[in-house]
């Protein structure tokens, strides 16, 4: 009986928490109220190099990375070429597209991102979420969630927050720090 309770309320906490999980967002960036208005076109247009990390609690992961873009802005899609440089000394390289399909609102495709991102002007923040598929040093794919904030800190520099996730449960953090 008490083995059988004990199951159940590890079921049920082990649901919430996937519950919980799912319905988080993007992560929340306090923007200052005097912050210059931010658009993907409007920062990412040239050159930017961002400085951060992946890091993961649960897999004891933390992973300093450089990245830089290029990005040109024809009227109506942003193509940003992103190349990364890890601590470890792995390059890799990823272009967006995104296009703007209105006030605010953009779609995103990348070469190894499932469908489109969703892409939003949120106050004075840009949001997105996507699937994609992380390619490991070993050659596996990983399918994984992010959801990323990006927020103007002054207006040469943009933070980006992202949260990764698998099956809805978050694994990993990325913050990385964009200078114009």
């Amino acid at each position: 009986m008490i083995n059988n309770l004990s199951r159940r309320g590890f079921l049920l906490a082990s649901s919430l928490l996937l519950l919980t999980a799912a319905c988080a967002g993007p992560p929340q960036i306090p923007v200052s109220p005097d912050a210059p208005p931010l658009t993907l076109e409007g920062f990412f247009t040239g050159r930017t190099v961002g400085k951060g990390a992946f890091t993961s609690q649960i897999a004891g992961v933390n992973r300093p990375l450089t990245v830089v873009t290029t990005g040109r802005w024809d009227g109506e899609t942003l193509t940003l070429r992103e190349d990364f440089i890890f601590a470890d000394g792995e390059k890799d390289v990823k272009t967006w597209r995104f296009r703007k399909i209105g006030p605010g609102v953009y779609s995103g495709t990348r070469e190894d991102v499932i469908g489109e991102a969703v892409v939003r002007q949120v106050g004075n923040t840009v949001q997105l979420t996507y699937t994609a598929d992380v390619r490991g040093k070993d050659g596996s794919v990983t399918r994984l969630d992010f959801a990323d904030t990006i927020a103007p800190l002054d207006r040469k520099r943009v933070l980006n927050k992202a949260t990764v996730s698998k099956y809805g449960v978050p694994v990993g953090d990325i913050t990385i720090t964009f200078v114009k």
